[in-house]
């Protein structure tokens, strides 16, 4: 019984923030059908499904809020899940906590990648340390260009910039088109931006947190190009059907 009234408050204040009538319980014999207790389940299952993200973080602040769920497990999942948000709590109750992007965990390449990958990425890290933006900006981009050879792989690009052959690492690539589109203004922004691509009297002009989501993007494209790839050599060729023929 008690169980069900502390579904029907979770249910009730989800339906408040998606403008969804409010469910009364009837407490008149304190006896509720089985059928009850299926719908309210059944309700609690679409609770953070039914809401789009802004709405999932309202309702979340509202559970929390009313001591429905814990705050520390809200914000274990959310940690989990690489969220950029954290629920806080304070003399006002329950809000919500953007987190800083430098702050955010970092991606890492899987175990197998390319050793000259792994030694770039590397030294892609040292200069997130160093906090030298416009070296992670130029190491980002020799990693795309390193990666975008090993998909090409053919001799004659491998001593030429990517920005001279990209058209030909577009056909070959497994990534979508708005994905190689991204890359390709990353190493565009490495060939103008100061100490980037060049010694320039400039001061560089890419921030902090440009050079985290550089450096984010780039191990997140590798791992999908690579995943992309091994799925393609891994996947069964597809058997050609053959008309019979005929004889009269």
């Amino acid at each position: 019984m008690i169980d069900l009234i502390h579904i029907n408050r979770i249910v009730n204040l989800a339906n408040a923030v998606l403008g969804r009538p409010i469910y009364t319980l009837e407490l008149s014999d304190w006896d509720y059908e089985p059928a009850e207790y299926a719908w309210h389940n059944g309700e609690l299952e679409l609770v953070l499904r039914r809401p789009e993200t802004a709405e999932l973080v309202e309702i979340l602040v509202d559970l929390v809020d009313a001591g429905c769920i814990l705050i520390e497990d809200v914000n274990a999942v959310l940690e989990a899940d690489r969220s950029g948000i954290r629920i806080s709590t304070s003399d006002g109750g329950a809000a919500v906590e953007v987190i800083d992007v430098a702050k955010l965990p970092e991606a890492s390449l899987a175990p197998g990648e390319h050793v000259n990958v792994r030694k770039l990425v590397e030294r892609m890290d040292r200069a997130m340390q160093d906090r030298d933006w416009s070296l992670v900006l130029h190491t980002s981009a020799s990693i795309f260009e390193t990666v975008a050879k090993q998909v090409v792989s053919e001799p004659t690009i491998q001593n030429k910039s990517l920005g001279g052959w990209f058209s030909l690492y577009r056909k070959r690539s497994t990534l979508a088109a708005p994905l190689l589109d991204t890359i390709e203004a990353i190493f565009k922004r490495r060939n103008i931006e100061p100490l980037a691509g060049h010694g320039s009297a400039s001061d560089p002009s890419i921030t902090e947190e440009e050079a985290v989501q550089v450096r984010e993007l780039t191990i997140a494209f590798v791992r999908l190009e690579r995943t992309l790839l091994t799925a393609s050599a891994n996947r069964p060729a597809q058997v050609k059907k053959t008309r019979g023929t005929t004889k009269n």
